[in-house]
């Protein structure tokens, strides 16, 4: 009479061999898999704006939720902002969060620069 678990026994022992062998080989292929992605453009860093680029660090900071043209999306629209809100109300939800909108997300030094520049969207 056979073992009805040899058959299983061994799919498993091939699988275990199967994925130390793909294990080894991406180990062995990680730098050539990152240097063809830096070429393709997939892996580039962005560098931080500058203290001087208000807008810069809005894109940077605020667009994944506010959108890339402050036109909301996750969160409101920031387009007219400065005609609601005051700079000191703006970086008041910046460092203290409102709603959805997380306290923190950027130092309290950025906070008055980001708040002041949105002041200025009416």
């Amino acid at each position: 009479m056979k073992n009805p678990l040899m058959p299983l026994a061994s799919i498993a022992i091939l699988g275990i061999i199967l994925m130390v062998v793909v294990s080894y080989w991406g180990l062995n292929n990680a730098d050539k898999m990152l240097a063809a992605q830096e070429e393709k453009g997939q892996a580039t860093e962005q560098a931080a704006p500058a203290a001087d680029d208000p807008e810069g660090m809005v894109k940077a900071s605020c667009a994944s939720c506010h959108g890339q043209n402050l036109e909301g999306g996750v969160g409101p629209a920031l387009a007219d902002v400065g005609s609601r809100l005051s700079a000191e109300e703006i970086a008041n939800i910046i460092n203290n969060g409102k709603n959805a909108m997380p306290a923190g997300m950027v130092d309290p030094a950025k906070a008055e620069v980001i708040a002041a520049w949105l002041a200025e969207q009416k």
